[in-house]
């Protein structure tokens, strides 16, 4: 194998591929880059069994031929090449990579073990990639980390011709998103590992156009492409829990604030208590008082002005997970939305969290999260 080619485009497209590579491979062939050069092309592609890669870039090939090497190390050395071309040659079971006055020689790997990467999905429909990956940030940093229930780690997707749905839940808070997306119908939810799924947005983001494929059979791929560039990932199979019944059709209890005011003194309150530990929230008709609970360390108060629609309301909330709902509402103004707890009408029910500005009964973006019940 022997090709030139672009050093830059070289680099876009092996940083491409390393962002997918596992943390952890099943085998150490599994950490490597498959090198394809072919016609007039090359091909960089990964796999690791439950995810791939692949991206596909014009180079002078004169020589054609394969090899797998480590992807990371080929990634940190391209990155830091001095030429504006670069060369890629076999001698003797080493890979010499050659730009400018650099020169570096890669062992590598077997390809004995290497998995054969699936074919992808035909497309489902297509997205903006960058409404894309906001929308996936918003609702996956409410999916579960604990691997014991392995659904909860995932971020439900389903599709309509004209709507793509996003749901994740650790069971105590509901992030649900809607988006436009071009598309054809499918009548069943595809449960996408969180993790996976926020990596593939973000080196998604700026793409234009996303295309989405939702796959078929008995081991269900899910694919994503844009130009020159493709992932597959397998999904989780289960059952995901009914969470969108837990919405309120309409709250009449709610208040307004305004979103950083209330985001940067929730962070400044948190401060003075452990991690897990909640602050107390009391809403009045002219103010918010935030404070510090149950700790011997310090304590801690600040108000935020707002707007009170209903009865004063004191609840108590994990300022983490209320972080993460402000931001990701990018409107200046946020609406909490107070529900009352059914079995129980002395406690509150779970808070509703959404922009205040939607002109819509049902925001394009919703947070449902669970008081803390044990604190008074």
């Amino acid at each position: 194998m022997k090709f030139q080619a672009d050093r830059e485009v070289f680099s876009d497209a092996i940083s491409f591929v390393v962002r997918l590579v596992s943390p952890k491979p099943q085998l150490p062939q599994l950490s490597g880059v498959m090198i394809v050069a072919e016609g007039n092309q090359v091909t960089l592609s990964i796999f690791d069994y439950e995810v791939s890669a692949k991206v596909v870039f014009a180079a002078a090939i004169d020589l054609p031929g394969k090899v797998l090497v480590q992807a990371r190390l080929l990634s940190e050395i391209v990155s830091k090449l001095p030429g504006d071309s670069i060369s890629l040659s076999m001698q003797e079971a080493r890979l010499q990579v050659v730009s400018g006055a650099s020169k570096f020689a890669l062992s590598s790997m077997s390809t004995s073990d290497y998995p054969e990467i699936p074919a992808m999905p035909s497309p489902t429909g297509k997205v903006s990639a960058s409404d894309f990956a906001h929308s996936v940030a918003q609702v996956a940093i409410a999916a579960s980390r604990e691997e014991v229930t392995p659904v909860l780690t995932s971020v439900m997707v389903s599709a309509s011709s004209k709507e793509l749905t996003l749901v994740a839940t650790d069971r105590f808070r509901v992030a649900v998103k809607h988006l436009p997306w071009e598309g054809s119908a499918t009548q069943k939810d595809l449960l996408i590992p969180a993790r996976v799924l926020q990596e593939i947005a973000k080196t998604f983001a700026s793409q234009g156009d996303l295309e989405i494929a939702f796959g078929e059979g008995d081991k269900e791929v899910v694919g994503f492409s844009a130009g020159n560039k493709s992932v597959s990932s397998a999904t989780i199979k289960g059952k995901y829990p009914a969470v969108l019944g837990l919405f309120p059709d309409n709250v009449e209890n709610h208040a307004v604030l305004a979103t950083h005011d209330l985001l940067d003194a929730t962070k400044r309150v948190a401060l003075v208590v452990d991690r897990e530990k909640p602050l107390r929230y009391s809403f009045t008709d002219k103010e918010l008082v935030l404070e510090s609970i149950g700790s011997d360390v310090a304590e801690a108060t600040e108000q935020v002005p707002c707007s009170l629609t209903g009865d004063e309301v004191v609840v108590s909330l994990r300022p983490q997970f209320l972080s993460d709902a402000l931001s990701g509402i990018s409107d200046a103004n946020v609406k909490i939305s107070f529900t009352t707890n059914p079995n129980n009408p002395n406690k509150p029910g779970p808070v509703l969290i959404s922009a205040a500005s939607s002109k819509t009964e049902k925001p394009d973006f919703r947070y449902l999260l669970q008081p803390n019940l044990l604190v008074s």
